[in-house]
């Protein structure tokens, strides 16, 4: 059975992460030259994409028909394939998920423009959040 409440608080956590990135005001990549600014940042990041799986594993591991994923792309990939999210919206999450382990590893080698980028690569997320929102309120108590 899907748990809804850890999935909204999940989805809080998120929203909670993209506020704290937006009240940081980064309008530029130089802004993330200050090592502080760009490991907050990074961590911003990292700490979303995190989430966003998480909400994915949690309902698949609560939907019997859907099995588990061996990775983060074919999280999203089977969020797809079962019309929980859009196929656009999977594409853009595994797009992001491709340097989910290049920050929790070696954060350190990207660039303060690839950060600042995957910064706003996050509007992506709020994609997946409604997506996910919408499905919970149309699919039955499962």
């Amino acid at each position: 059975m899907i748990d809804r409440e850890e999935i909204a608080s999940m989805i809080r956590d998120i929203e909670t992460y993209l506020s704290d990135l937006q009240a940081m005001g980064i309008s530029k990549k130089s802004e993330l030259e200050e090592k502080e600014r760009y490991y907050a940042v990074s961590m911003i990041v990292f700490a979303v994409m995190n989430r966003a799986v998480d909400i994915g594993n949690e309902i698949i591991s609560g939907s019997p028909q859907i099995p588990m994923p061996g990775t983060y792309k074919e999280t999203f990939d089977l969020l797809q394939k079962h019309k929980i999210i859009s196929a656009p919206v999977a594409e853009k999450m595994n797009k992001l998920m491709k340097y989910r382990n290049v920050i929790a590893h070696e954060y350190y080698r990207l660039s303060a423009g690839e950060i600042y980028k995957l910064a706003n690569d996050l509007l992506e997320v709020e994609k997946f959040v409604g997506e996910i929102k919408k499905y919970l309120r149309t699919a039955g108590s499962t």
